[in-house]
């Protein structure tokens, strides 16, 4: 009988200890293995339109992943690549660590439990290049590319989202999309533009932008009163004159905001009429930490891709002094985006004036 207090002691402990373990872990609210969220692997759901957009950012940005997999800097680490493995009955897309992609293949270990029998975690498989879905790395303690994972993550609720960021092993801001500077993607004729601003080369900004299309867009889209239809060629030629004196005038400056230093993401992409594509930009600045936001109209011209609208900053961090109205009028998508993930609150519940 003088055991059985202690015993009952005993019991009543141990359930103590296993009620506060419980209360203190997350819930999991992705159907795999909890281990492989803080390790860095983690695969939310995808629906099927997250597929055209995780394609066309995560190759066409893939060439900088091969660079730094090539010649890592002591700030770049934990190289991944997602791919989509098929069988006879069922598919996977677990991430592998170790990639090594040569000779038109990738190889790699398995990071993830999957529902095939042959291809279990920690097991070494070599794929085609074409199989490769995804690619993440870590760079400065931030995740880099990871788009399957930043498309996945907004499919969840609110609160889990912040469940997978807080217990991810790095930090998860806007991204940096690396497109090639070049003009055979709109991206990427965005950040020549930025190379040419940053140089002060007056020729490289005429290769990006083109002033005569913009000013016809302007002209052919406005519904204000005051511009007399129809649109004639001297109009056109004239708003040209001046967007260009604008533009040119004021990047010149040797005080511009510099391109070189700011991570930028690009986050959207919206059809327009005209066959204009308005792209959503992200900019984020550290030391000290400043965001804007951009809305940039291009176009695509048989000489690439062009610049159309003027790369004018929104502030979203820190909220400019003594502004309580709204910044600017986002639309369904861009609000529910950035009320979800660590932005302001200001641009919660955002209302039209």
């Amino acid at each position: 009988m003088a055991l059985f207090p202690q015993i009952k002691q005993f019991i009543r402990s141990y359930y103590r200890e296993g009620v506060q373990l419980f209360l203190s872990r997350p819930v999991n609210p992705i159907e795999q293995p909890w281990h492989e969220i803080t390790d860095g692997f983690p695969t939310p759901p995808l629906i099927e339109e997250n597929y055209t957009d995780l394609a066309y950012k995560a190759m066409n940005t893939i060439h900088y992943f091969k660079s730094a997999l090539q010649t890592p800097r002591e700030q770049q680490h934990h190289f991944a690549v997602r791919v989509r493995i098929i069988t006879d009955k069922n598919t996977a897309e677990p991430w592998l660590t170790s990639p090594q992609i040569m000779d038109g293949k990738v190889t790699g270990i398995i990071a993830n439990k999957t529902n095939l029998r042959r291809h279990r975690p920690g097991k070494k498989i070599t794929l085609p290049e074409e199989a490769i879905l995804d690619w993440m790395m870590v760079e400065d303690g931030y995740l880099l590319g990871g788009y399957s994972i930043r498309l996945g993550i907004k499919n969840l609720e609110r609160w889990d989202r912040r469940t997978v960021y807080d217990n991810l092993p790095f930090q998860v801001d806007d991204g940096n999309d690396h497109f090639k500077h070049d003009l055979s993607t709109p991206e990427g004729a965005l950040l020549l533009l930025g190379d040419a601003i940053d140089e002060r080369d007056a020729d490289k900004i005429h290769y990006c932008k083109d002033f005569y299309r913009e000013a016809l867009y302007l002209l052919g889209t406005t519904t204000h009163p005051s511009v007399p239809k129809p649109i004639t060629e001297d109009m056109v030629q004239m708003l040209e004159q001046r967007l260009e004196e604008v533009f040119m005038k004021f990047n010149l400056l040797p005080e511009t905001t510099s391109f070189y230093d700011a991570k930028r993401a690009f986050l959207y992409r919206r059809e327009c009429p005209m066959n204009v594509w308005e792209i959503t930009e992200i900019r984020t600045y550290y030391n000290p930490k400043f965001k804007t936001m951009h809305l940039i109209n291009v176009q695509e011209t048989k000489d690439g891709w062009k610049v159309l609208s003027n790369m004018n900053d929104v502030q979203l961090y820190p909220r400019p002094k003594n502004d309580k109205g709204p910044i600017i009028d986002l639309t369904g998508d861009h609000i529910k985006f950035y009320e979800d993930y660590n932005f302001p609150l200001f641009l919660k519940n955002r209302k039209k004036d």
